[in-house]
């Protein structure tokens, strides 16, 4: 069975591929290729050392973490057994931890890599291995390509995985354990905690079941009200995305107890959504603009790394500060490549994944949604206060999303259709002109756009519009799916 790498890691349904044997054979061909050619650091030189390497193997272990789906700890320890009967030293979160944690702690401690064991916004059936490398960015479709290629050549040659007894592991020499205290403040050294806790906002936090659960509390020292915040592998029925139609209760918690803001983290807390004083959604795409904004009237500069389904408010607002504009295709691992070859302020996808790359260079929720609370307390305004200003400054954009589920047989229609697509109009309006970087996106003269793509974790097709008002955006999905006849 061959194990592919989609836009961040591998994913697989539990009991299906995501099993104890094809965990194994992946950690065997980690191993592999750590020992030739990943063991060395990568990214820019001040970013990483080689100091602590012998023989090959590095003398700093590797950190891996897990979130709080079924059977993640176990998977990491399977992981962990593997790596360490091939020589290496690994350390494991004492408990749950968010993805970024694991990406600090790799750049922190100059360690060789990160192993993360999440799905992240998946369905509570799924699991899977992200890989994070030296410098505290996801890894590289390169690297990941490698490791695929391992995992097959092991395979032909009936090559086994070595692995020690899980029962072993705490005993070992190679092994040890780590908490998130120094990732905690790590983040607390990223805001204005004083003016945070002297505005004294009415906060609450959605975990939605995920690795985020407890840690605004312990990084603004004051009691944070959370809603699916308690164990729940199956996370309530909820996939844990912090997008709309999965935060109805958290809204509703929000308005109805009169919370100052409520911030939404995914299933390993790397992806941010918010909902503001009158319950309202406020989109991931928002948020990156009001972060984009944030860091700019705090006399911060950089380049700005966008992926292709990212709002066009960004590209207005870095324009109005003169700011660099990269567009990329969809996978935060293209936005840590171009964090690497730039000098960047801040990176982010449509999905909620927006990282600030003074702090790593990873897409991080918890921190998103504590700078969008310093916000709030520089300008002594709520967040839907602020949103309104921001539209008042650079006009209204309303961006739909529409995911479409296909039988593998399907997408393949599917995927020669986006290919061949030749479109002349969209909407009643003249095509501007058309981006095949990743699927097809489709510009109008106005700034709207429309963008097709089939998803790199999911079987399913993703549909994507912006535009001045819902009804065009409506308007541009219909035509969209008018296009690829569904």
């Amino acid at each position: 069975m061959t194990l592919k790498f989609g836009t961040d890691g591998w994913r697989a349904e539990i009991a299906k591929e995501f099993t104890f044997e094809n965990v194994e054979r992946m950690a065997q061909a980690y191993a592999d290729v750590m020992k030739s050619v990943g063991a060395a650091p990568r990214g820019r030189p001040e970013l990483n050392s080689d100091q602590g390497r012998h023989g090959g193997l590095p003398l700093q272990p590797i950190p891996i973490g897990y979130d709080r789906r079924f059977l993640s700890p176990d998977f990491a320890k399977a992981f962990a057994s593997v790596m360490m009967a091939n020589g290496f030293k690994m350390s494991l979160s004492s408990h749950y931890c968010p993805t970024p944690c694991i990406s600090w702690i790799a750049k922190e401690t100059k360690a060789p890599g990160g192993v993360m064991i999440t799905a992240s916004h998946n369905p509570f059936q799924w699991n899977g291995v992200k890989f994070k490398e030296s410098y505290g960015g996801s890894a590289a479709p390169a690297f990941t390509k490698i490791v695929e290629d391992k995992i097959d050549e092991n395979d032909r040659a009936g090559k086994k995985p070595q692995k020690i007894s899980i029962d072993e592991i705490s005993k070992s020499p190679l092994y040890s354990e780590f908490s998130t205290e120094k990732y905690i403040g790590q983040l607390r050294s990223q805001i204005d905690l004083k003016l945070i806790q002297q505005s004294q906002w009415k906060i609450a936090h959605d975990p939605l079941f995920g690795a985020g659960s407890g840690y605004l509390t312990k990084i603004l020292e004051q009691p944070i009200t959370e809603l699916h915040g308690e164990t729940n592998p199956s996370f309530g029925g909820l996939n844990p995305e912090p997008i709309e139609k999965n935060l109805r209760d958290f809204m509703t918690l929000v308005k109805t107890q009169s919370f100052d803001v409520g911030l939404a983290t995914d299933g390993d807390a790397d992806r941010i959504g918010a909902v503001d004083e009158e319950g309202n959604f406020i989109s991931p795409q928002q948020i990156f603009a009001l972060l984009l904004k944030h860091l700019a009237e705090k006399g911060l500069r950089g380049d700005v790394v966008k992926t292709v389904s990212t709002t066009h408010m960004v590209d207005i607002l870095a324009k109005k500060y003169n700011l660099p504009v990269h567009e990329l295709p969809i996978g935060f691992k293209h936005i840590c490549g171009k964090f690497l070859e730039t000098n960047p302020l801040i990176g982010g996808e449509e999905s909620g994944g927006i990282g600030i790359p003074s702090h790593v260079f990873e897409r991080d929720g918890l921190l998103s949604g504590l700078l969008l609370v310093e916000m709030m307390s520089v300008k002594k305004k709520r967040l839907g206060d602020i949103l309104k200003d921001l539209t008042n400054e650079i006009g209204p954009f309303h961006f739909i999303r529409d995911d479409v589920h296909f039988a593998e047989s399907e997408l393949l229609r599917v995927k020669e259709k986006i290919t061949t697509l030749q479109p002349a109009t969209l909407a009643s309006q003249k095509v501007a002109r058309v981006n095949r970087m990743d699927g097809i996106k489709i510009y109008l003269d106005d700034n709207s756009w429309l963008l097709m793509r089939l998803s790199g974790t999911e079987p399913l097709l993703r549909i994507y519009a912006e535009a001045s008002t819902l009804q065009q955006s409506r308007a541009m999905i219909q035509n969209g799916r008018e296009f690829l006849g569904i």
